[in-house]
């Protein structure tokens, strides 16, 4: 089928995929495996986790058993989260399941670079060795262009190459600590096996677990709190002041006919950036055979006065890679840079920025913008 589809029921029957513990008969092997065939030929795969019984009979000698499957084909299987059985009893022998699903973000998260694990040790032969081409002589402007994307991209996919990327959520934390994941897992067992079987026992073994596991978290913060503190450095105390009054929520500055983020975008490029008459460009550049050369120490010298911590450009590398780049291959960002001061011409690609919209709390609404000069 072409649509999410989720197949639950109360099979009756046993199978050593769904109860790997359970002792099947051969009959209940012969009239279980035809259901756990056809659902691996539709693609289907059983949610149901390893030795969670569903069934827990309240007379007799019957064993806990699995009864109740469930099963998802491959376009809802993206969407399921967790299976569980963590409610009480209905007052049967069955107990109810419960099966989380949620939708998948439509768009995933970016894996950001981790440029301070750069592995330099093996990226910097491979820089020694990296050359630029030529630049096109008596090139149009379209020709310089597609030579600096095609260097910087080529440039760029070598260092990601070599550096790690990790996949940022909002669910990390730099505090958390292994001794908390395991604090946590037996506070929820606890609070699950209290929950089903519900004694004054299992309770009170609950609530002293939660006590424990919100202790060690609080202790924990203030540790790495502490710890943040001592290592601070100047360039890291508006971080501080930043985790010390906390963070302000999202809000956007008032602007005369402007109510939705997309009216003020438009507001403020028409305002900043206002449309100018095209003059056509010259279809060859010409060098300046008076231009004086750039040279390594004019490259050394704008590198040293830029900010390692400073906010990177679209290409996401920051000052500090560009910093190494140029210690290990001095030649590199010359070869890039030079036929772009002889020639006068400032490509298309290096005039793309990152900017953010500054608002403090409590200001007024921002009066209309002047004509812009």
């Amino acid at each position: 089928m072409d649509v999410p589809l989720l197949v639950v029921g109360d099979h009756n029957i046993h199978n050593p995929l769904s109860a790997p513990l359970w002792a099947c008969l051969p009959w209940e092997i012969g009239s279980s495996t035809p259901y756990f065939q056809k659902a691996a030929e539709a693609g289907f795969a059983l949610l149901n986790p390893p030795r969670e019984y569903t069934t827990f009979p309240l007379v007799g000698k019957a064993r806990p058993s699995v009864i109740d499957l469930a099963f998802a084909n491959p376009l809802l299987l993206p969407l399921f989260k967790s299976w569980e059985v963590s409610l009480p009893s209905i007052g049967c022998d069955n107990v109810p399941i419960t099966i989380n699903l949620a939708p998948p973000s439509l768009i995933p998260i970016p894996g950001r670079p981790r440029w301070p694990d750069t592995d330099w040790e093996t990226l910097s032969p491979l820089i020694k060795k990296f050359r630029i081409p030529p630049a096109p002589a008596c090139s149009s402007p379209a020709d310089l262009d597609r030579w600096m994307v095609g260097s910087l991209a080529r440039l760029t996919a070598l260092l990601k190459e070599h550096t790690p990327v990790s996949r940022p959520s909002h669910y990390c934390k730099p505090w958390w600590t292994p001794q908390l994941t395991t604090l946590r897992r037996e506070f929820h067992k606890a609070s699950r096996l209290a929950r089903k079987h519900g004694t004054s026992t299992l309770r009170d073994v609950a609530n002293i677990s939660k006590a424990g596991y919100f202790k060690a978290i609080k202790a924990t913060k203030n540790r790495h709190w502490s710890s943040f503190l001592l290592s601070a450095t100047p360039q890291t105390l508006w971080t501080e002041k930043r985790f010390a009054y906390g963070r302000a929520p999202p809000r956007f500055p008032s602007l005369p006919g402007a109510e939705t983020p997309q009216q003020m975008n438009k507001v403020l490029l028409d305002h900043f950036f206002p449309p100018k008459e095209l003059f056509s460009s010259s279809p060859r550049l010409r060098p300046d055979r008076k231009a004086p050369p750039l040279t390594n120490e004019e490259i050394a010298t704008a590198l040293s006065t830029c900010s390692p911590t400073s906010a990177s450009g679209p290409n996401g590398i920051p000052y500090s890679t560009w910093k190494q780049v140029t210690r290990v291959n001095p030649s590199i960002l010359l070869q890039i840079l030079s036929p772009l001061v002889s020639l006068g011409y400032n490509p298309a690609c290096l005039k793309g920025s990152n900017g953010i919209v500054l608002d403090k709390p409590g200001n007024p609404p921002m009066s209309p913008l002047p004509p812009s000069g």
